[in-house]
C-alpha cells in the first residue's frame, strides 16, 4: 500500500510541478510534439489497454489523451491516468493527500475534483475496478 501510495505521490508531483507538465513535457503543446516526447519517455501504445503504457516510479501506468473534445483543435482537452491500486482504501487515502494540496471544487459518487491550477485545470479522482483514475481536464476541454 505505502509503495503505491508514494507512486500516485511521486506522479501528482511531477504532473503538477508545472500545472500543463507532465513528466517534463509540455502538454500545451501541439499533438505531435506531446506524442513524439510521451514515446521518448517509453510509453507504449497498447491496443488492449487502448491507451500508452509505461513505468512512473516503480508503477506501471495507463495514460489516455483526448484530443477530440477541445475547444481548440490541436490542444490536449484531458490526460487521463489509469493506476493499478487494488487496496480497499486506496481512494480514501489518496483524497486525504489532495485535500491537503488542493481545493475541492466537487463531489458526487466517489469522485472528487479539485482544482490544480489558476487557469481552470482540474483533476478529479475516481476508482473503478482496482483502478484510481486521475483525469485532468485543461481549459481546452469542451
Amino acid at each position: 500500500m505505502k509503495k503505491s501510495f508514494f507512486a500516485v505521490f511521486a506522479l501528482v508531483m511531477s504532473i503538477n510541478a508545472n500545472a500543463f507538465e507532465f513528466d517534463g513535457i509540455d502538454l500545451n503543446g501541439n499533438i505531435a510534439d506531446i506524442t513524439k516526447q510521451v514515446s521518448a519517455k517509453g510509453y507504449a501504445y497498447d491496443d488492449v489497454k487502448n491507451g500508452l503504457v509505461g513505468n512512473c516510479q516503480g508503477t506501471d501506468i495507463v495514460l489516455h489523451f483526448n484530443y477530440e473534445n477541445v475547444s481548440k483543435q490541436g490542444k490536449l482537452g484531458q490526460l487521463i491516468v489509469e493506476i493499478p491500486m487494488n487496496e480497499p482504501n486506496s481512494l480514501d487515502v489518496i483524497v486525504k493527500t489532495f485535500n491537503v494540496v488542493y481545493h475541492l471544487k466537487d463531489k458526487a459518487d466517489n469522485r472528487y475534483t479539485y482544482v490544480v491550477s489558476n487557469d481552470g485545470t482540474t483533476v478529479t479522482v475516481s476508482k473503478k475496478d482496482g483502478l484510481i483514475f486521475l483525469t485532468y481536464n485543461t481549459p481546452y476541454y469542451k
